[in-house]
C-alpha cells in the first residue's frame, strides 16, 4: 500500500507538473494571440495609410502628366506657329522696308545693322536712290 501511496504522490506530482505546464502554455498563447492581434492591428492602419498615400500619389502623377501633356502640346503648337511665321517671311530683308528707312535718311550701316543687307547691297540701293530722286541743282 505504501507503494500505491508513493506511486499516487509521484504521479498526481507529475500530473501537477503537467498541468502547471499546460497552463503556462496556454497563458503565453493567450499572450501570443493579443500581441498578434495588435501587430495585425497596426498592420491593418499602417496599411490602409499607405493606401491613401499612394491614391494620393497617383493622383498627382496623373495631374502631372497630364499637366506634361498640356506643355507639350501647347510647345507644338508654338513650335508649329514659329515654323509657319519662318517659311512665310523672306530670307532677305525686305526692300520696301529699306526704300522706307532711305526715305528716312538712312546710312550704308543703318540698312546693314537693320535689314541684313551686305555692305554692298546698302550701297547700291542708296546709290539707286540717289539716282532715282531729282536733285535740288537740277531744278530751274
Amino acid at each position: 500500500m505504501l507503494e500505491f501511496i508513493l506511486m499516487l504522490q509521484t504521479s498526481g506530482m507529475a500530473l501537477l507538473m503537467t498541468i502547471i505546464l499546460a497552463t503556462s502554455a496556454i497563458s503565453m498563447a493567450y499572450m501570443n494571440v493579443r500581441t498578434l492581434k495588435k501587430q495585425s492591428l497596426r498592420q491593418q492602419v499602417q496599411n490602409k495609410r499607405l493606401q491613401k498615400d499612394m491614391r494620393a500619389l497617383s493622383k498627382s502623377a496623373i495631374g502631372m502628366g497630364q499637366k506634361l501633356l498640356d506643355t507639350d502640346r501647347k510647345l507644338s503648337d508654338v513650335l508649329k506657329k514659329q515654323f509657319a511665321i519662318l517659311n512665310s517671311q523672306p530670307e532677305h530683308p525686305s526692300y520696301d522696308q529699306a526704300s522706307h528707312l532711305i526715305a528716312m535718311g538712312a546710312t550704308e550701316d543703318d540698312l546693314v545693322n537693320t535689314c541684313g543687307f551686305s555692305h554692298g547691297e546698302a550701297e547700291l540701293l542708296l546709290s539707286l536712290k540717289r539716282q532715282s530722286q531729282p536733285s535740288s541743282s537740277h531744278v530751274h
